[in-house]
C-alpha cells in the first residue's frame, strides 16, 4: 500500500503554505521568504600526518522576503516608516546629521517580532505547523523596483533583507525545542 493512501496522516509540508508576520504588513502581500539556515564554523588542528576538525561558532543566514507594494495598504510607506523608527532621518543640515543615528536597540524595537509560520495539514494549516521566531531582527537592506517600464505589467515589489542573532523554533503546538528558545 502506498504511503499516500495510508490511514495515518503523512502529508508533507508545502512551500506555498506559509505566513510571514512582520511589522504590521498584511500577510497576503508577502510573495516569498527564505527560512533560517544554520552554519557551524570549524577549526583545524594538524598533528603529525593527520588533520582534525572541531566545530566552531554558529552563525545564521540573512532572511529575505518580497512583498507586493499594495497601494490600499500603504506597504511602501509602512516599510519606510519602520526604517525611520530605527533611528534614520535624512539630515537637513550638519547639526541634524548627529541626530540621525541608527542603533540596534531602536532597529530591533521598530521591527518588532518577526515570525515565519510554515503551515501544516488540515484546512487551516495548524496541524503540524512549525514556526521560526527571529530574535533581535533588524532591516539590513531595502530594495525597491529597479526598473519601471511602460511595456511591463509586472506588480511592483519591494525586497527586504533582515539580519538577526538567532531564532526560536516552535514545533507542532509544543514548546520550543531545548537550545532553540526553550
Amino acid at each position: 500500500m502506498a504511503f499516500w493512501s495510508a490511514t495515518t496522516k503523512t502529508e508533507p509540508r508545502r512551500n506555498f503554505k506559509f505566513l510571514l508576520r512582520v511589522i504590521d504588513l498584511p500577510v497576503w502581500v508577502v510573495k516569498g521568504v527564505n527560512l533560517p539556515e544554520i552554519n557551524v564554523g570549524e577549526s583545524e588542528h594538524k598533528f603529525l600526518n593527520h588533520t582534525f576538525y572541531f566545530p566552531g561558532t554558529v552563525t545564521f543566514n540573512e532572511i529575505s522576503f518580497t512583498v507586493v507594494d499594495a497601494i490600499d495598504n500603504n506597504v511602501s510607506q509602512r516599510i519606510i516608516k519602520n526604517f525611520t523608527n530605527s533611528g534614520y532621518n535624512t539630515p537637513g543640515n550638519e547639526a541634524d546629521a548627529g541626530e540621525s543615528l541608527i542603533t540596534k536597540t531602536n532597529s530591533v524595537r521598530a521591527l518588532g517580532d518577526v515570525t515565519i509560520e510554515h503551515l501544516g495539514a488540515d484546512e487551516d494549516g495548524q496541524e503540524g505547523k512549525v514556526a521560526f521566531k527571529l530574535r533581535n531582527a533588524w532591516i539590513k537592506q531595502l530594495q525597491f523596483p529597479q526598473g519601471l517600464a511602460y511595456d511591463s505589467e509586472d506588480l511592483s515589489e519591494i525586497s527586504v533583507t533582515l539580519r538577526y542573532d538567532f531564532f526560536d523554533f516552535l514545533g507542532d503546538g509544543e514548546a520550543a525545542i531545548q537550545g532553540f528558545g526553550a
